[in-house]
Formats: C-alpha cells, sequence, structure tokens
C-alpha cells in the first residue's frame, strides 16, 4: 500500500509542478483533474476494494430514471 504512495504520488506531483513552474496553469490544472481520479481507483485496488464503474453508472442512470 505505501509503495503505491511512493509510485503514484510522484508521478502526480513532479510533472503537475513542472507545469506550473513553466506558466501552464491551464495544462496544469487539466493534468491534475485527470491524474487524481485516477489515482483514487489506484488507491481503491489496492485495498482490495475496486471501484466498480457499471454499478457507478447503474445508480446514476437510475436516479434520472
Amino acid at each position: 500500500m505505501l509503495l503505491l504512495h511512493f509510485v503514484l504520488v510522484p508521478l502526480i506531483v513532479l510533472p503537475a509542478a513542472g507545469l506550473l513552474r513553466k506558466g501552464h496553469y491551464r495544462d496544469a490544472v487539466i493534468f491534475v483533474s485527470v491524474s487524481l481520479p485516477g489515482y483514487g481507483l489506484w488507491y481503491c485496488i489496492a485495498n482490495q476494494r475496486p471501484f466498480i464503474i457499471t454499478l457507478f453508472l447503474e445508480k446514476v442512470i437510475k436516479m434520472f430514471i
């Protein structure tokens, strides 16, 4: 579990910091907004609780019907 944080956090923080340092603020926001949900999905898998997206989509569809 700790290995997940050691691997994924630098893969998200370092490119985002580089983008911010170069002044690419919009790119940094897009990168972080795409990377953090992916990090959350891998975190759930590492905790033996995978996020089943089809069940989530089913709940969303039922909410609108």
